[in-house]
């Protein structure tokens, strides 16, 4: 991974373009995948068997395919377990918690409210230029994400509690973002990936032991097995690797803020999936989104020389 200089390039590559792509459109179509998981097997059971599939894969294939080290380097086990407790312990422990007394689509757009969190601490602790266009690109991405919860904050005072949970669970994950961006690490990125799924999944796998020891599971519907599948292997494995890379690769503000596309993935697969409705809301939730995003990885002097 890359050293935590105070900004790169303000062009990402092409290759990290496709990554954002990658990630938005697998993490996206997780999320009905999860709803899908969820009304049929146990929550934190199904978050322990993600966490394991996680760690197993990042540190099978860093170790016996690539012959990584399977260890953290010394020196940096510390960051990488505060980095797992954010990035993957706390977020999963407050995002369950919250959404038992919040909406669900309404509280995963709550917690992208991430990049704004993520921003904000690589500005103060890395040093990162808030430049104009961060600004605005952040501003407006947001903006598309307040159009998606519309009337829905009306409500919030009945389920303050689970607001805050959600709005923790956003601060954590832009805290292990700028954790992990703020170290030269000398680790593969898929060995860190893997030490962060065993951290991160130690309280989750207390989680377990204590709300669902004796829960007895019934049948289970092969369309449930396949979206326990996806979400265990697809988005744990293949997302979270990107992610880090991701991290390595680009300014932490400009990586984070590249995440807001995801919920819009995620609410118009659900309506492909789940037949959920698609309304005016939503189409204008994707243009200021996919606009914020334009703003931020193209820079102003590509769009300069285009009108040349």
């Amino acid at each position: 991974m890359t050293s935590p200089a105070s900004d790169q390039s303000s062009r990402p590559s092409w290759a990290a373009i496709a990554l954002i792509g990658v990630i938005t459109i697998f993490w996206g179509v997780n999320f009905p995948s999860i709803k899908i998981a969820v009304s049929e097997f146990p929550v934190w059971t199904f978050r322990v068997i993600c966490v394991i599939c996680g760690a197993t894969a990042m540190l099978g294939i860093g170790s016996l395919i690539l012959g990584h080290s399977p260890f953290v380097a010394k020196g940096e086990r510390r960051k990488a377990a505060l980095a797992g407790l954010c990035n993957i312990g706390g977020f999963q422990l407050c995002v369950a918690f919250g959404l038992m007394v919040v909406d669900a689509g309404r509280g995963t757009i709550i917690a992208y409210t991430m990049p704004l969190w993520a921003t904000i601490f690589a500005t103060i602790f890395l040093g990162e230029r808030l430049t104009f266009t961060r600004i605005l690109g952040l501003f407006i991405g947001l903006s598309g994400l307040l159009v998606l919860i519309g009337p829905g904050l009306t409500t919030l005072g009945a389920s303050f509690n689970g607001t805050l949970l959600l709005l923790a669970a956003a601060v954590l994950w832009g805290a292990g973002t700028v954790l992990i961006k703020s170290q030269n690490w000398t680790t593969p990125v898929i060995i860190l990936t893997g030490w962060q799924f065993i951290f991160g999944g130690i309280p989750i796998l207390l989680g377990m032991l204590l709300f669902e020891t004796g829960v007895e599971i019934g049948p289970i519907s092969t369309k449930a097995w396949l979206a326990v599948a996806y979400s265990a292997l697809v988005p744990m494995i293949i997302c979270h690797l990107v992610w880090y890379t991701l991290i390595g690769m680009l300014p932490a503000s400009i990586a984070a803020i590249s995440t807001l596309a995801i919920p819009i993935v995620g609410v118009y697969s659900s309506a492909i999936l789940l037949g959920e409705r698609v309304g005016t809301r939503e189409w204008l939730a994707l243009c200021l989104v996919v606009c914020a995003l334009a703003i931020v990885l193209v820079p102003p002097s590509d769009w300069r020389r285009k009108k040349r």
